[in-house]
């Protein structure tokens, strides 16, 4: 989990949060003042004040994560930032002022919230002027050691996402310098090399282990191709991979296994009866227009693949015509399938199709997050065609997961293919923090229809 966000090009984003919460915390520090004029000054206790500076945190990175607030890719005017600021703290207003309607602790009075809210408005206006005009951080400098294919994908994906973050210095491999190698430690003071990437299977990288291993110990970065890659990608690089790599590589190193398992399935138990009321509108509002607007049954019952590959029938809503495979058989969904009908395209888009999962959820066939259940007839294909495909099959499927939140719907093999290795990145790296990760994510695909 730490792979994901202490990274460079996320460095900028984290400092960026951080600067928030604090002028958050500065914000209620200023609310506070409203009752020195009003003389009305009262003690707080602990437990409300804990409460309220902790939901008020915790709700505005939220909402500011979901409306893409730290998306550092997309510049904005002024103007524009202005007014996502402000629109963003009145969906806090109205959040927060519908959480103290059911919970008393959060009251801490109506002009102290609209104080907070003025007060965060300008302090966050300015804070975040500040930053895009001052705030930079230096390119890290990468030597990279070794030629295997893995390598022209991380130059590539360098190349398109992240040149402003990483520099390739140099480039060792059995070509580029045969049959002397330059001296290791003077190249990295002279071209100012901060991390070393190299290959496990390269040559000239065995030749220089001793020197990386020192090098490693002197405090600079030094870290092998696979690695690099998951932390670039969020990926898992089946085609670059051997058996005896994966079995090193693939640590699930989880304390009290069964602990943990069991606590998995009570979260996705209480996740799922505290969202269950609050989905009941839309299941039947859904429910209504899918008779209202088609022939055929409301549900779709199909059998799927769970953990182990055990079949079961899972619930969604229909989205497209009754029997749409009579004639075809399987067949991929596509983007614009002729066989999606007008409200199931709808339902597609905001995610509302896969709400009767819940009740998967609650039988244990499914988790709240894990890969996509998926057929046996595409399965045993894939299986054919991509390398360590049914691994995914030691997780639960869920109702969202990695794959479905970092890639959009993948109607094909190749799409298939792509999100197997979002899979085995869960799977390997699967923990209450990126579960939690997830379903943030979740939300914000839910609002702006990526991924999924």
């Amino acid at each position: 989990m730490i792979g994901i966000f202490f990274q460079p090009f996320n460095r900028q984003r984290l400092l960026l949060v951080a600067g928030d919460i604090i002028l958050v915390l500065i914000s209620l520090l200023c609310s506070q003042v409203v009752e020195y004029f009003q003389k009305t000054i009262n003690l707080i206790k602990i437990d409300q004040f804990v409460a309220v500076y902790a939901v008020m945190v915790v709700l505005t990175v939220t909402i500011f994560y979901v409306l893409e607030l730290y998306d550092l890719t997309k510049t904005k005017t002024d103007t524009i930032n202005l007014t996502s600021i402000l629109g963003s703290f009145v969906i806090i207003l109205i959040v927060y002022s519908c959480l103290a309607y059911f919970f008393v602790p959060l009251r801490f009075g109506k002009i102290k919230l609209v104080v907070f809210t003025c007060v965060a408005v300008i302090l966050t206006w300015a804070w975040r002027t500040l930053f895009a005009t001052w705030i930079t951080l230096k390119p890290q400098s990468l030597l990279l050691v070794g030629n295997d294919p893995i390598f022209a994908d991380i130059q590539q994906v360098i190349q398109e996402k992240y040149s402003q973050y990483y520099t390739i210095e140099g480039h060792w491999h059995r070509q580029s310098h045969n049959p002397t190698l330059p001296n290791l430690f003077s190249y990295l003071k002279n071209h100012q090399v901060e991390a070393i990437v190299y290959s496990v299977n390269s040559e000239v990288a065995k030749q220089l282990s001793n020197d990386m291993i020192n090098i490693q110990f002197s405090g600079k970065k030094v870290i092998d191709a696979f690695t690099f890659y998951q932390q670039l990608t969020r990926k898992y690089p089946v085609y670059f991979l051997n058996d005896f790599w994966l079995l090193i590589s693939a640590k699930k190193e989880i304390i009290f296994p069964t602990i943990a398992s069991n606590l998995k399935r009570a979260i996705d138990i209480i996740f799922t009866m505290l969202l269950l009321p609050l989905a009941l509108p839309f299941l039947l509002l859904s429910a209504l227009a899918i008779k209202l607007d088609s022939a055929g049954p409301v549900l779709f019952i199909q059998e799927r693949l769970g953990k182990n590959e055990v079949p079961f029938r899972l619930y969604k809503f229909r989205t497209m015509i009754n029997n749409a495979e009579a004639l075809t058989g399987p067949k991929w969904s596509e983007a614009d399938d002729p066989r999606i009908t007008r409200v199931g395209r709808v339902l597609r888009k905001l995610r509302l199709d896969e709400l009767p999962q819940l009740f998967n959820v609650l039988k244990g066939d499914m988790s709240v997050v894990g890969p996509r259940p998926i057929r046996k007839h595409f399965a045993d294909q894939l299986a054919q065609e991509v390398p360590y495909y049914r691994l995914r099959f030691l997780a639960k499927p869920g109702l969202t997961g990695w794959a479905q939140v970092n890639h959009d719907y993948a109607g094909s093999m190749a799409g298939q293919a792509e999100k197997l290795q979002y899979d085995l990145y869960y799977l390997v790296h699967q923990s209450f923090w990126l579960d939690l990760f997830i379903l943030f994510k979740t939300i914000k695909v839910m609002i702006w229809g990526k991924g999924m």
